[in-house]
């Protein structure tokens, strides 16, 4: 497609009202397209429409923002201006998120059980100063009432038809809030025959929910992901029956970074022709999420976002420094996808022409190396992310434990990637499934594949009791009292466990299930408990909870299912951000499989990400910087080794253009990098 190497992309956010005049009163449509070529930019994301609701066009169906009511054809030259200097443009429209609207119909307002909408019960806590007003801006509607439906296909209709948009970009496709009103209380009654589930909070934590409120949990999830999917699906494909070939992305952020009640999950991603979103955490989450949107991607290169704001778009005038964006960028680069920067419009329709000055130096690192975005990248382990177990629990959930324990095998060094419904679970030497609770019988299906095949599977807890019963054999007996547990190693594990031993155990700050393995398990370690229970006056030592009670509990297991191994941890030691944790994991996987990943390095730092991709003719390796300094720093050179069938022609840092000097033996390729400086990538000449 045309939009496969277009890597340098822009929104300038406009989520403005227009209660004063002065608003957007200066936007100038030359100087917008003037600040794009400064920062070199080939696809612009527009707003023709806003969280407020605003329409930034004629619309006949909603409300045009007042200050195109003298020129109210500004968008479509600003589209135009941007097309004549050979900028593609996407067009975005806020879903769901829609406060004019949302005032005007209040039979369209997702609303809890008591008839009130998020903003209605804000704005009137703010007004008895019970709360800020800050949450009150933003208007819910619901995507299961028909008349937004209509009302949304309508005004795509007057987009389409006015202006000369590439793609089009829908944000904001997620539940922000179980809805209670008229049309899904009738669809959820005629799905599941009963009236949408009241928890008494919003999101109640999973684990103190009774077996039968558990159920209604799962059930209301796959709801709000299947209407979710439909909604969004209908909207697509009503694109497409206007422009066929058109591009359409759906803001898959959520799917990252929300719990699974957001209902932000597959379904979403499969109405996408490539998937992208906007995320606001660490570094080592950014090199995650483009781990995902890259497997969710059905058409690369994915979209990663983000913010020119510190932290946030919430400081307006505090921009990143220049380093801290080429590090965001670099992260992407790692994974080839396209970065696409947020910027935010002074309400009077301002923009700092310094900023795209920055923005330009900052895509210069990128430009060198876009032609070499391709080829298939190196996954030996896989990380399966179960969208519907974001849950929120006592512990880490599915996601948090799949981020920590990627970031620790990035800084490792080791070949990771997400595992996504269209990986393939058999091109990977390990999966790990961390802490599965929702599992449809699809991906359930897949996993046991996986592992009947001759595949490695990880999983921990034992909340997806009928998938975990299956491939361990296990009973689920119950639950701890304790709520910090240790896993002791038996004899002939400790080397497994490091330092770790029976006397001194690992400590996991959670109750535990309780489980009698199945019979021809192998239990590698028990639970050892501590001297007291949580409830007890008396205590051992003031400041802790020390071991001090050995059980036979099992902790962790291996066993065989068909051709492959299954092993299972009563808690997530994958959830552990400290490295004594991920060291385990990897000791324990290298005991039952002989490892050969398809690169590594024993002296590169920690705060290098390396990646691997694989072509016909070549190979790239990609070194980045992950840290987040405001300063980047130089790291001296470090040493890689990279598997490959025969001898390269030739090593080619394609920063500098020097030809490196290499060895190669044993199947491995070996060379030294020159100094990096935030970001290198190595062609390999087969």
């Amino acid at each position: 497609m045309w939009y496969s190497n277009l890597y340098r992309r822009h929104l300038l956010d406009m989520h403005i009202e227009d209660w004063d005049e002065a608003f957007l009163s200066e936007l100038d449509e030359n100087k917008y397209v003037d600040n794009l070529k400064k920062a070199d930019i080939n696809y612009a994301m527009v707003y023709l429409q806003s969280h407020v609701g605003l329409c930034y066009y004629p619309t006949k169906l909603g409300s045009m923002h007042k200050a195109f009511e003298k020129d109210p054809w500004k968008m479509k030259r600003l589209v135009d201006a941007c097309h004549k200097e050979g900028i593609k443009v996407c067009g975005y429209y806020s879903l769901i998120f829609n406060t004019r609207e949302h005032d005007k119909h209040p039979q369209w307002q997702i609303v809890d059980e008591n008839g009130f909408s998020i903003r209605r019960k804000k704005k009137q806590e703010a007004a008895l100063q019970c709360s800020s007003s800050r949450e009150a801006r933003y208007g819910h509607i619901c995507p299961n009432n028909p008349d937004q439906m209509k009302f949304v296909l309508g005004q795509i209709d007057e987009i389409l038809d006015a202006f000369e948009v590439d793609a089009m970009f829908f944000d904001m496709p997620f539940w922000p809030d179980t809805c209670h009103c008229e049309h899904c209380e009738r669809e959820y009654q005629r799905i599941y025959g009963r009236a949408v589930p009241r928890f008494g909070v919003e999101k109640p934590v999973y684990h103190l929910l009774s077996e039968e409120k558990k159920e209604e949990y799962r059930r209301l999830i796959r709801f709000k992901s299947e209407a979710m999917g439909k909604y969004v699906s209908k909207i697509s494909a009503y694109v497409k029956s206007k422009r066929k070939d058109m591009p359409v992305e759906h803001n898959f952020a959520q799917a990252v970074a929300a719990l699974a009640y957001s209902g932000c999950a597959e379904e979403v991603g499969e109405a996408c022709d490539f998937v992208g979103g906007d995320l606001y955490g660490d570094i080592f989450n950014h090199s995650f999420s483009c781990k995902f949107f890259r497997a969710y991607s059905r058409n690369q290169p994915f979209e990663q976002m983000f913010s020119r704001c510190k932290p946030s778009l919430g400081s307006h005038t505090l921009t990143k420094t220049l380093d801290q964006m080429k590090i965001s960028l670099a992260s992407t680069m790692a994974h080839h996808g396209a970065s696409l920067v947020i910027d935010a419009i002074d309400p009077v329709g301002t923009m700092d022409a310094r900023l795209y000055e920055k923005l330009g130096q900052m895509f210069s690192l990128q430009k060198p190396y876009e032609k070499y975005f391709c080829g298939e990248m190196a996954e030996d382990i896989g990380i399966f992310v179960s969208l519907k177990s974001k849950i929120k629990m006592l512990l880490p959930d599915s996601r948090d434990c799949s981020v920590k324990f990627c970031s620790g095998l990035v800084q490792r060094h080791i070949p990771v990637s997400v595992v996504s419904p269209y990986s393939e679970l058999e091109k990977h030497s390990f999966v790990a499934a961390p802490m599965l609770s929702v599992v449809d019988d699809k991906d359930a299906e897949r996993l046991k594949s996986y592992v009947r095949d001759g595949g490695v599977l990880y999983i921990s807890g034992f909340e997806a009791k009928e998938l975990i019963g299956e491939l361990t054999g296990h009973k689920l007996l119950g639950q701890t009292e304790e709520n910090k547990v240790y896993f002791a190693p038996k004899e002939g594990a400790e080397e497994i466990f490091g330092g770790f031993n029976e006397k001194y155990p690992l400590p996991m700050g959670y109750s535990s299930p309780v489980v009698e393995a199945a019979e021809g398990a192998r239990v590698l370690s028990v639970l050892k408990l501590p001297y007291t229970k949580p409830q007890d006056f008396d205590f051992a030592s003031i400041h802790s909870d020390p071991p001090g009670i050995l059980t036979d509990i099992p902790a962790i297991t291996v066993n065989s299912y068909g051709k492959g191994i299954v092993i299972w941890a009563a808690l997530p030691i994958e959830g552990e951000a400290y490295c004594e944790y991920t060291d385990l994991l990897l000791r324990l996987f290298k005991s039952l499989r002989e490892l050969s990943f398809s690169f590594e390095s024993l002296d590169a730092p920690s705060v290098v990400e390396l990646t691997l991709f694989k072509n016909e003719s070549f190979y790239t390796l990609n070194a980045s910087l992950v840290s987040d300094v405001e300063k980047a720093f130089k790291l001296c050179p470090f040493t890689v080794r990279v598997k490959l069938d025969k001898a390269p022609r030739e090593v080619l840092a394609l920063g500098t253009g020097e030809k490196l000097d290499f060895n190669y033996s044993n199947g491995y390729l070996e060379f030294e990098t020159p100094i990096l400086d935030i970001f290198e990538m190595f062609r390999i000449d087969l």
